[in-house]
């Protein structure tokens, strides 16, 4: 005898399915709708999300602020003590020809590019981080989600 499919939930049943009746729903949306802009840069004549920015700026106080500075400058309070100085996110696309390579410093937060004077383990690998905050404080965003916030937020701060 065949069995219902799993993942067959009446539409008209939404509250019962976990993913609809819960905050997933949300991350979920907001993953797709991410994954989808990511691939087009900001262009000048558009505003930002500012949903998707929070998000992002909110990681980037929690997490980068010690080391790159409350603008991103480099010059966080735990600067002085790393033996490579944090580098200045507000020149990002500057030194690479006015494009913000947006990509490569998705793969920097997440931890899959190395960076010189990170070898020392100086900055966290984003992606464990995240990881573990999904694990152990049921957040309802995943890591990768979080990172292509922190890198959009970081676009946000490129000098003009």
């Amino acid at each position: 005898m065949l069995s219902k499919p799993r993942h067959s939930t009446p539409t008209s049943n939404r509250a019962a399915n976990p993913v609809f009746g819960s905050r997933l729903a949300p991350a979920l949306l907001l993953s797709v709708a991410l994954i989808i802009g990511a691939a087009h840069p900001l262009a000048a004549q558009e505003r930002p999300d500012e949903a998707v920015l929070g998000e992002g700026k909110s990681d980037f106080e929690w997490h980068c602020t010690n080391c790159h500075g409350p603008n991103g400058k480099g010059d966080g309070p735990m600067a002085k003590l790393l033996i490579e100085p944090p580098a200045d996110l507000t020149a990002i696309a500057k030194a690479n020809g006015g494009t913000f390579p947006f990509w490569r410093v998705y793969q920097i937060i997440l931890g899959k590019k190395a960076v010189p004077g990170h070898e020392t383990f100086q900055m966290p690998e984003f992606w464990k981080r995240f990881s573990r905050d999904q694990k152990d404080w049921d957040y309802p965003l995943p890591p990768h989600v979080r990172v292509l916030l922190l890198t959009h937020y970081v676009e946000t701060l490129q000098e003009q």
